[in-house]
């Protein structure tokens, strides 16, 4: 897996006032996490390589618990349901497998037990994800663009004043926070059009960059946008293009911006170049917090910020 270093500068705005618009804080991860379902699907993939009638009976207690939204999960299932030669069922998941989204072309095309079992529907499902895998390719192409811009300013701004301990309020600084806020501006433009047609999409795309690029464009978007689709991303996370692990980072984000504290302690700020969190609301449950989205430790992440 190739591994992208992503540089984060933000301008932290406290606004402080109540509103039952976030209400999120006092719930759990349940709403986005369902921790049994998830325990299931760890079960069946657990026994995926040796016992495909175990396999397929976790798969089907976990949508049982929830309905699958993943479309690579509904994809396994069809797999595993024709290797038992139950056609009606494996070709249900197929059919839910492209609605939702399965985009991988050539892995598809090399399937065999599908196949096997109806050759003219496997090719018309096949057809579909053809198109839409086209089509991502398309979009990575436009994100990898929209990644280096991205990250390019934000490189800039780092070498240039923060490791050079300049003043944020110096002419040099504000130059360059000019052009990010423009190139931020013009790149959630294209981003926004992109997931208003298409969904939100990370995991599906191509690259290690462009499966990255919906996430970073909307965290550091206005907050109003964050809260207008946190919808969006709770459904992203369920059908797994967005990890859990980054879901925080938009709620943390809201609640710093709206009430100057956090619940996860994803946010933080540099105070005399030392690394400082926002406040949290609940320190003493933070990582319980962390832990249900598949997070490390406060204390771990605290450290690895210090050594960046």
């Amino acid at each position: 897996m190739q591994i992208i270093k992503i540089v984060f500068v933000f301008s932290l705005t406290v606004c402080l006032f109540s509103s039952s618009s976030y209400q999120f804080i006092d719930k759990n991860a349940t709403d986005i996490i369902n921790l049994k379902y998830n325990r299931l699907i760890d079960s069946a993939y657990f026994y995926s390589n040796n016992n495909d009638s175990l396999t397929l009976s976790f798969f089907l207690k976990a949508f049982a618990e929830e309905p699958p939204q993943n479309p690579y999960t509904l994809w396994d299932v069809s797999v595993i349901a024709s290797r038992l030669n139950k056609k009606e069922m494996a070709f249900d998941f197929l059919k839910l497998s492209v609605e939702k989204g399965y985009s991988y072309y050539n892995h598809m095309q090399k399937n065999k037990s599908l196949v096997l079992l109806d050759s003219v529907l496997f090719n018309q499902c096949l057809q579909k994800v053809r198109l839409r895998d086209s089509l991502l390719n398309h979009i990575s192409i436009t994100l990898d663009s929209i990644f280096d811009l991205d990250q390019g300013i934000r490189n800039v701004f780092h070498e240039e004043v923060i490791l050079k301990g300049k003043d944020k309020t110096s002419m040099e600084a504000k130059m360059i926070l000019d052009s990010m806020r423009f190139i931020d501006s013009t790149n959630f433009i294209t981003v926004e059009s992109l997931m208003h047609d298409h969904g939100f999409i990370g995991r599906s795309l191509r690259t290690a960059k462009s499966q990255q690029v919906m996430y970073l464009i909307f965290l550091h978007a206005p907050v109003e946008e964050i809260e207008n689709n946190l919808e969006i991303f709770k459904n992203a996370v369920k059908s797994g293009e967005l990890p859990s692990q980054q879901y925080p980072y938009f709620e943390d984000r809201i609640l710093a911006n709206r009430r100057g504290v956090q619940k996860y302690g994803t946010q933080c700020f540099l105070q005399s170049g030392e690394v400082v969190l926002v406040p949290l609301i609940d320190s003493l449950n933070v990582n319980k917090y962390r832990k249900e989205f598949g997070l490390e430790t406060i204390e771990e992440y605290i450290k690895m910020l210090k050594s960046d």
